[in-house]
């Protein structure tokens, strides 16, 4: 498909001794005049000609300032202003916290070959976006830099194991899992705690509670490739443009940030039609496909778009309920492209303790432990049923100190054990009854 709304990438030579992008204000739009004072065509006339709403332009300030000081964004393509003539608008986006020198440009990897550095004589410059995301990925570190170490507390495994009732040695094998794998899914019944379990593994890995480098999506039926990776959406004006859905941009920010994990969390995946939504990813996703050597056109793009790849410091952790009877078998090409590790529920020791430190009698916690466990042997042996729909731990993970036990068990059970049971055993209800009669008869 023609990409006709692709984003373009700029380079807008700024006068200091005419005006100062310090005196812009973020929001703020200017124009820029495609003829000089003489009336005369602006060196590369075609790209005033070229530019269009919603493209992302470096502002540079020239000699003697020689520095990259801002992000623009165009607000209006090439037009007619009674005042100044043509003229292109386009407003501030973003601030540059420490600009950056023209010197520090010659080190940039993407950006040796830019015309802008072969002839910067001119106004206006096409760039690639690989050239654009060089230097946004230099204003990124600089704001990473500036965010005080004592906001980041450091995170290691200890941390991740407290409140966690599987032992040292579980979770250190699905760290190894995901290191080599690159993608996991975490599968098991309700309330196993998958996505709790999930953001502490990212948390582990990155080395803090840094949330800016994990990003977190629940898969639904409705969910598609244009959500997931890009897509034409309506632009305002009665047209289309292309947008990038969330794991392309968030692809894009760990390519900025070569060398640093990040990790995308996707909550309830096997809810989704996984083929229709990650397409050509398939392939792009193996971790032996990772990175520059294995780019690709994708499905929106043209001959002049920017192939795209998923880099090799980007990790995929997936969430699976077995419990759910109305998903689809999960595609086994998917299948081969991720680790499945199950998780089950651990009435344990550990869990018991826990509960005791939040206030629960010893000998209460022990009976419930035990009568959960009970319940998931009968699901288990039920041959409808099986592992997969047990009760996790994490229904019983919200006591309050000071709570009443009784009242928190009941309300537990009746608001969200029995209408689970209800639903397990539709065509029984008496073994519903007599299974939640079980389990309030321990109090």
């Amino acid at each position: 498909m023609p990409q006709k709304n692709a984003r373009n990438y700029w380079w807008l030579n700024v006068n200091p001794r005419l005006w100062s992008i310090d005196s812009f204000k973020l929001g703020q739009v200017q124009s820029y005049t495609s003829h000089n004072e003489f009336d005369h065509k602006r060196r590369i006339y075609k790209y005033f000609e070229a530019v269009k709403k919603g493209d992302l332009v470096i502002g540079y300030e020239s000699t003697p300032v020689k520095q990259i000081k801002a992000i623009f964004e165009i607000t209006e393509a090439l037009h007619f202003d009674p005042y100044h003539g043509e003229i292109i608008s386009f407003k501030m986006k973003e601030k540059v916290p420490e600009p950056i020198d023209w010197i520090e440009l010659k080190s940039i990897q993407f950006f040796k070959d830019s015309e802008v550095l072969k002839n910067n004589q001119g106004s206006l410059f096409k760039i690639t976006e690989d050239e654009f995301e060089a230097i946004q990925a230099m204003i990124d570190a600089q704001k990473e830099a500036m965010i005080s170490e004592d906001v980041l507390i450091p995170y290691e495994k200890k941390d991740a194991l407290v409140d966690l009732f599987m032992d040292e040695e579980q979770f250190e094998e699905i760290l190894e899992t995901l290191k080599y794998k690159k993608n996991i899914i975490l599968q098991g019944p309700p309330g196993v705690g998958k996505t709790f379990i999930a953001k502490r593994l990212a948390y582990t890995l990155v080395g803090t509670q840094d949330d800016s480098r994990i990003k977190m999506v629940q898969f639904h039926q409705s969910y598609s490739y244009e959500d997931f990776i890009q897509g034409l959406r309506p632009d305002g004006d009665g047209g289309f443009k292309l947008k990038n859905g969330v794991f392309y941009e968030f692809c894009r920010q760990a390519q900025r940030n070569a060398g640093i994990d990040h990790f995308f969390i996707i909550d309830e995946i096997n809810r989704g039609n996984l083929s229709k939504i990650f397409g050509e990813l398939l392939l792009l996703i193996e971790s032996d496909k990772r990175g520059r050597v294995n780019e690709m056109p994708l499905t929106y793009g043209d001959k002049d778009s920017e192939p795209f790849y998923v880099p090799e410091n980007l990790y995929i952790i997936g969430t699976m309920n077995t419990a759910d009877r109305s998903l689809a078998m999960i595609d086994y090409a998917l299948r081969r492209r991720f680790a499945f590790i199950t998780l089950e529920p651990l009435f344990n020791q550990k869990f018991e303790t826990y509960l005791v430190q939040k206030g629960v009698e010893k000998s209460f916690a022990e009976r419930l432990s035990k009568a959960i466990t009970q319940l998931n042997q009968v699901i288990s042996n039920d041959k409808n049923l099986q592992k997969g729909f047990q009760i996790g731990h994490s229904y019983f993970s919200t006591f309050a100190n000071e709570e009443d036990t009784r009242k928190w068990y009941r309300r537990i059970v009746n608001l969200e054990i029995a209408p689970l049971l209800e639903e397990y055993w539709f065509d029984n209800e008496e073994k519903v009854r007599t299974e939640i009669k079980k389990l309030l008869d321990i109090f």
